[in-house]
């Protein structure tokens, strides 16, 4: 479980501010897709609101931008909610579309 104090230090950590949005996502875990909503989005990562098994530990995503482009990322769950459920995700490689840079503009 996630608690306020926590959520605090992880805000602390990041290198980018994250965005609050609601945007559709689409995950492949292995060879599942998944629907999720993005809730905040930066250019290092998103928190998912997803239920995903506890031993996802990668995944590729598909975020709906604003502007009608997607983002297609690899991804490394970096921490999980369960109430209500969700994973707080890194990028770690930019796959197709918009890239770390393109990110940051469209976020602005």
């Amino acid at each position: 479980m996630v608690h306020g104090t926590d959520i605090d230090q992880r805000e602390q950590r990041r290198r980018h501010n994250r965005r609050p949005v609601q945007l559709a996502a689409r995950l492949r875990v292995g060879t599942q897709e998944v629907a999720a909503t993005t809730e905040n989005i930066s250019p290092g990562g998103a928190f998912l609101r997803v239920k995903l098994p506890d031993t996802t530990k990668e995944l590729v995503a598909t975020i709906g931008l604003p502007h009608g482009k997607d983002l297609h990322v690899r991804a490394k769950v970096r921490w999980r909610r369960q109430e209500p459920p969700g994973v707080g995700v890194s990028f770690e490689a930019f796959l197709q579309g918009p890239g770390e840079p393109d990110l940051a503009k469209l976020l602005r």
